[in-house]
């Protein structure tokens, strides 16, 4: 399983034109490929304005089925071409294999996800990825939170990511206050940490279609 991302920050001034864009361009998307794409918006992150549209798919043929269908729809590139002048730089895109847990396509959409990135330290790769298991793991035994580790196909060699999603606001903030609460988890960190790169950052991203 694959999560497959494009990723643009909208220059400032233009949040209110940014949302009916967005929302436009995930509807063409649906209608004109298979993809179940939603898109998310970074909220009490360092990333202010920045939107990410995001699907699971299963193998890479039904990504670039997908993409064939979406390049030569005059409509969905219409779409794209005007609502260009709103990032504030080139979007860029993202690919992510699944290495633990399970996607449930039938689970309710969750409102909010949290977002952990990390860079395998030189030497670590291997070792990161064991260590990215373990605290997903960890994460789900304190919280009670599905949380799924990736490692990235594309960007940083060694980058990978945890993602956990969140029902509603409530429900992240009590994950969040069960993890500051258990010392194991900390601890496990500081176990672990070596294995990457410094520069590890998190984020919160809130569903808007």
């Amino acid at each position: 399983m694959y999560l497959f991302t494009r990723t643009g920050q909208f220059r400032a001034g233009s949040m209110r034109d940014a949302a009916a864009f967005a929302t436009a361009v995930t509807e063409k998307v649906r209608q004109e490929s298979d993809l179940d794409v939603h898109a998310w918006v970074s909220t009490m992150s360092a990333e202010t304005g920045t939107c990410t549209w995001a699907a699971w798919v299963s193998s890479l043929e039904e990504l670039e089925a997908a993409n064939d269908k979406l390049a030569v729809s005059d409509q969905f590139n219409e779409i794209v071409e005007k609502g260009s002048e709103l990032f504030a730089r080139p979007v860029v895109d993202g690919l992510a294999n699944l290495v633990n847990g399970e996607i449930d396509p039938s689970a309710p959409l969750p409102a909010y996800v949290g977002v952990a990135r990390a860079v395998a330290a030189n030497g670590h790769v291997a070792d990161s990825i064991t260590a990215g298991v373990e605290i997903a793991e960890a994460a789900d035994r304190i919280t009670g939170v599905p949380t799924r580790f990736l490692v990235d196909v594309t960007g940083p060699i060694g980058g990978c990511r945890w993602v956990s999603p969140y029902a509603d606001i409530g429900a992240l903030q009590a994950a969040e206050e069960a993890l500051a609460a258990d010392p194991s988890w900390a601890a496990l960190i500081d176990r672990v940490g070596i294995r990457y790169a410094q520069g590890a950052t998190q984020s919160i991203l809130r569903r808007i279609t």
